[in-house]
């Protein structure tokens, strides 16, 4: 069992923000999901490392609906 956690960095239309926050609230204890920079659209995901995959792969499937974009380096 893991008690780290995975810092994902995630930027999508500020005005998707909500709709990302409520996603992930969807689905319980994902991620823990904190707005960083709300004009930019800057968000971090904090997780569990065991749901990383599935974080990744949800968030692949939302970019064919809005933008998203991760950036390298986080979540090693």
């Amino acid at each position: 069992m893991h008690t780290d956690s995975e810092q994902l960095l995630v930027e999508v239309d500020k005005d998707q923000i909500a709709y990302l926050v409520g996603l992930f609230e969807a689905y319980g204890d994902f991620a823990v999901v904190r707005t960083l920079d709300p004009g930019r659209g800057l968000v971090e995901l904090l997780c569990s490392p065991d749901y990383l995959p599935d974080i990744r792969a949800l968030l692949e499937d939302l970019k064919k609906e809005i933008n998203v974009r991760t950036f390298p380096g986080s979540a090693r």
